[in-house]
């Protein structure tokens, strides 16, 4: 054995994302696995360790369900026949349903070993200690947590979860200068969520405790593909393999290859689908001062410089901050044909905050002023140009006859 395993995870294949169809992320989800395979088939890895989060809803209808199973087990088999064997674990409850991977494990694919519960599997010169996502209630919800404070419930699922990793690293293969590697779908302390405001109580987590018994820690469930330092212990998230949101537009996808002999790890990102916000204030500028400018030339002279012409292969939000004028001079369905003409592969929003332009007031409008008559110095402070005299009387009657109306 050369030491090498790849450390992958969190794929959410689903049907049914924000694109030009619903099955469209969900190519992008496969093309990316597939390269993934061939990426670790190229680097001859022993084992392919995955941290789960196989898909992205736990509760799907049959005709969803069997595509996006069908997708993660072609996946399995085309490691499996090149030889490499495979460790899957299933990750949050909410994403992977346990009743999906137990179907899996029946189809009985050659060297692929799938975990719904804690346990140990060995491969040659290592151990693979294995500990599935899980939720809070599901261990919040047992007698011994009933009348506890919520700090308490948080002691003791940590407590439980120590004694656990200690458990099963205890059962290590019986040479014991073998690496034994911890792989898991959970939260770890220290680990860069992506969240300020995180609150630890809400589900399980992993202490350093926890760990640092192990040579190698791989874990699931957070997006951002990181190292945490602990000690000797060599705790990474592989993150997600293609972008799934807004929010890992400035995360680079990818995956791990551990070196458990070297004790080194390298990080292959892959081929994965461009997000593109452009969030832009205007309302202290002028916006297609020209009508004959295009929305993006306009765009890309503003402050988010050439960003905008990014558009190429991307999902693309739009979310401009604009005064009155600006927001009616803006053609929506223009903007979008642009982004399309610019190469954008889905274009998910175009929304437009309006801000109210700041006027000076006319000492003449006061509350004694009736609705008639503040209407005609309404119409005088926007100008000709807006409204000419003859319009200005037809609004002026218009409203005193509504005025009747609503005092008869």
């Amino acid at each position: 054995m050369n030491g090498k395993i790849a450390h992958i995870g969190d794929c959410h294949l689903g049907l049914g994302y924000p694109g030009p169809k619903p099955e469209s992320r969900f190519d992008d989800i496969v093309r990316t696995l597939d390269w993934c395979a061939d990426r670790i088939i190229e680097a001859e890895c022993d084992a392919v360790l995955f941290a789960g989060d196989a898909f992205k809803d736990s509760k799907v209808f049959l005709d969803r369900a069997t595509p996006e199973i069908m997708a993660f087990v072609e996946w399995l088999r085309k490691l499996s026949e090149a030889g490499i064997p495979v460790t899957a674990i299933s990750g949050t409850p909410s994403h992977d349903a346990v009743s999906a991977y137990e179907l899996i494990r029946e189809m009985k694919i050659p060297g692929v070993s799938i975990r719904t519960r804690p346990g140990v599997e060995y491969h040659g010169d290592f151990s693979v200690a294995c500990l599935p996502g899980m939720n809070r209630s599901q261990i919040a919800t047992k007698d011994e947590c009933k009348g506890l404070q919520p700090r308490e419930v948080h002691r003791l699922m940590t407590e439980k979860l120590r004694d656990l990793c200690w458990g099963m690293v205890a059962r290590r293969t019986p040479m014991a200068r073998d690496p034994v590697v911890l792989l898991s779908h959970m939260t770890m302390a220290g680990a860069d969520t992506g969240f300020d405001d995180l609150v630890m109580e809400h589900e399980p987590v992993l202490t350093r405790e926890a760990v640092e018994l192990y040579d190698f820690v791989c874990l699931g469930h957070i997006h951002r593909p990181q190292m945490i330092e602990c000690g000797k212990t060599r705790v990474s998230y592989c993150g997600s393999t293609e972008r799934l949101t807004f929010n890992d537009q400035c995360i680079e996808p990818g995956f791990w290859i551990h070196d458990l002999w070297a004790r080194e790890s390298e990080f292959v990102k892959t081929p994965a689908r461009r997000f593109l916000a452009i969030d832009m204030d205007l309302s202290d500028g002028l916006l297609f001062a020209a009508p004959e400018t295009s929305y993006l030339h306009a765009m890309k002279h503003m402050e988010l410089g050439e960003n905008v012409m990014q558009a190429k292969d991307a999902v693309v939000r739009v979310r401009l901050k604009c005064t009155d004028e600006q927001s009616a001079a803006l053609d929506r369905k223009a903007l979008e044909r642009e982004l399309y003409e610019a190469g954008a592969f889905f274009v998910s929003e175009i929304r437009v905050e309006t801000t109210k332009t700041t006027r000076s007031r006319d000492e003449e409008v006061t509350e004694s002023l009736g609705p008639v008559q503040a209407l005609a110095k309404w119409c005088a402070a926007r100008g000709e140009e807006e409204f000419r005299e003859e319009d200005v009387a037809v609004m002026q009657s218009m409203a005193a006859r509504l005025m009747e109306e609503v005092q008869a």
